[in-house]
């Protein structure tokens, strides 16, 4: 069994930058780990109730319900990260996590039956008719794998919060572009790519090529690093220069900064003196 993890991480590593790598093993160890224990509970559940269960049929489907739980988790966690990145005050982010529980266990089921009808729906005319023991048998499954996905994405973020936690973070060429997060990981997004950046909370929101991908920096601190071919417009928008195509007055100061592709941001009187070279065209 050693040997074959072994092999496992060597072949994952091999493929992927370090710091994927670990996240992904940590991610594997944590479903394996939770699968065990879930079973193990099933299998104790049981007995008490003098139904006593083969080991290998609860460990299987409970593999088969937190493998899609798995699936799910990358999208679950980087909607969760948004959430609680965004400006939205506690109540409201409860109650949105609350209501993403809900669509993240019909989401679940649906996929649980698309994939595991030939083997679970026997006996069962149809799989709309396995979704409602599907549901009633995982309603403690379910809480589990997403109270657990929430609570990993807090922690996650109090980890990048605390004091010295940017000195801990190991070197990267920061002067070549910006690292974001992709998914489990990062990749390094080239200021030449990047068409401006808007301000998520205590995190930066970075656009490029059509794509929205987070940071973990605010914008305040992005300000005073980012090459002379940004400029801050707005107390929640940097832009690059060279992708301004127009700006449009809006009087006493303020005016609306149109970039390719036709985004349109505000320009406050506060920053207008740093598109001073723009507006002097």
């Amino acid at each position: 069994m050693r040997k074959a993890w072994d092999k496992i991480r060597t072949q994952i590593e091999a493929r992927l930058p370090a710091h994927s790598a670990r996240s992904i093993l940590l991610g594997v160890a944590v479903w394996a780990l939770a699968t065990l224990i879930s079973a193990a509970q099933g299998q104790a559940f049981a007995a008490y109730r003098g139904r006593p269960q083969d080991w290998w049929s609860t460990l299987g489907y409970t593999a088969a319900i937190f493998s899609v739980w798995a699936v799910l988790a990358p999208a679950i966690m980087a909607a969760a990260d948004r959430l609680f990145a965004s400006r939205l005050n506690k109540v409201q982010q409860a109650a949105i996590a609350v209501f993403g529980y809900l669509f993240a266990t019909a989401l679940h089921v649906a996929l649980f039956v698309v994939v595991f009808w030939p083997v679970y729906g026997s006996g069962l005319p149809n799989p709309s008719a396995m979704v409602w023991p599907v549901v009633l048998a995982n309603l403690d499954k379910a809480a589990f794998a997403y109270t657990a996905l929430i609570i990993a994405v807090l922690i996650r973020r109090h980890l990048r919060q605390r004091p010295g936690a940017a000195e801990a973070a190991p070197e990267r060429p920061e002067s070549e572009g910006l690292w974001v997060r992709v998914g489990a990981g990062s990749r390094l997004v080239r200021f030449h790519e990047i068409d401006w950046i808007a301000a998520a909370g205590d995190y930066a929101e970075v656009h490029a090529g059509g794509r929205s991908l987070l940071m973990d920096r605010s914008l305040a601190a992005l300000t005073d690093e980012l090459p002379a071919d940004f400029a801050r417009i707005h107390r929640g928008a940097i832009v690059r220069l060279d992708r301004i195509c127009e700006i449009r007055s809006l009087g006493r100061g303020d005016a609306s900064v149109v970039l390719q592709g036709g985004h349109t941001l505000r320009l406050s009187r506060r920053y207008r003196d740093n598109l001073a070279s723009v507006l002097a065209r």
